[in-house]
């Protein structure tokens, strides 16, 4: 009952940082996205809320299970919400539509905001002081390797699950429907693709350093939390777009959100350590979590 009140705190404070963000864009006239139709005000406004609940119950889970001061709980999330969220949204809307041609300040301004409010909301509302799992311990050329896989790993596991749905989507796209658009190219595409895997993986690794159980529960929190956040939280929104893409594309981006996360966890997450508890739980249940 009291997480209850914390999440709807925090989302009262994601519709705060969203009315602050539009008044900043009205001062400083920036421009904002453009989206394709015509939506009423309350239609809008009612997706907003919407995608702020989808936002905090996604990374709910995951800020639960971080064990730091509160400070850098909220600095974790609030770097994710604005670089691996934002930014990474930002890019990947830029090559596949055409919402933010007249402009991304607004955009900007929304991210911002989004990232110091609701990150600070979440980081200090849940989670703990304890001892993290950390990293894990591993010499500078296996770390270095590690950093090369997870790196080149993301445009390998975009590309895989993209491939997947692209017969159902390509042709919305080559149309010109809603908006959107293809990139000129798949090497552009999947260059793109490798700036973006940078930034997944610095506002990712804090979860990982940060984690104060099983490298499973991990895996199932930063999967759920990538695929809320960079697909679900759009999508839910996406009125004008056809029902057809917004679950297609749900199921796609919660495919590839949690084999990237599961990735992230095989390559950099410490087992954690066993406690009196552990050591006496039944042999075969502790194989199983070891195995993760």
């Amino acid at each position: 009952m009291k997480d209850l009140f914390k999440l709807v705190i925090c989302w009262i404070v994601f519709i705060a940082a969203s009315i602050a963000s539009g008044i900043i864009s009205r001062i400083f006239h920036l421009a904002s996205i453009t989206l394709p139709g015509r939506m009423s005000i309350q239609s809008m406004f009612l997706t907003q809320l919407v995608g702020g609940a989808v936002l905090v119950i996604g990374l709910y889970p995951l800020a639960r299970g971080l064990a730091a001061r509160g400070i850098v709980r909220a600095a974790a999330i609030g770097g994710f919400l604005l670089i691996g969220f934002g930014l990474n949204g930002m890019i990947e809307t830029r090559l596949f539509t055409h919402f933010l041609d007249g402009g991304i300040g607004g955009t900007v301004a929304f991210y911002v905001a989004l990232a110091v409010f609701l990150g600070a909301a979440i980081g200090f509302s849940f989670g703990s002081q304890g001892r993290p799992a950390g990293l894990a311990r591993k010499t500078v050329p296996a770390w270095l390797w590690r950093g090369a896989v997870a790196w080149l790993m993301w445009p390998v596991t975009y590309f895989f699950f993209g491939m997947c749905i692209s017969p159902i989507v390509v042709p919305y796209y080559r149309a010109g429907i809603a908006g959107l658009q293809l990139p000129n190219s798949i090497s552009l595409l999947f260059g793109v693709q490798l700036i973006r895997s940078v930034f997944f993986l610095a506002t990712s690794l804090p979860f990982v350093a940060l984690w104060k159980g099983s490298r499973r529960s991990l895996w199932l929190t930063l999967g759920l939390a990538h695929a809320f956040t960079i697909g679900i939280f759009g999508l839910v929104g996406a009125a004008w777009l056809p029902a057809i893409l917004r679950i297609v594309h749900s199921v796609e981006i919660t495919g590839d959100s949690f084999a990237y996360a599961g990735l992230l966890v095989l390559l950099f997450a410490a087992v954690p350590e066993k406690s009196t508890a552990d050591q006496a739980a039944p042999i075969g249940e502790l194989g199983m979590h070891a195995s993760m």
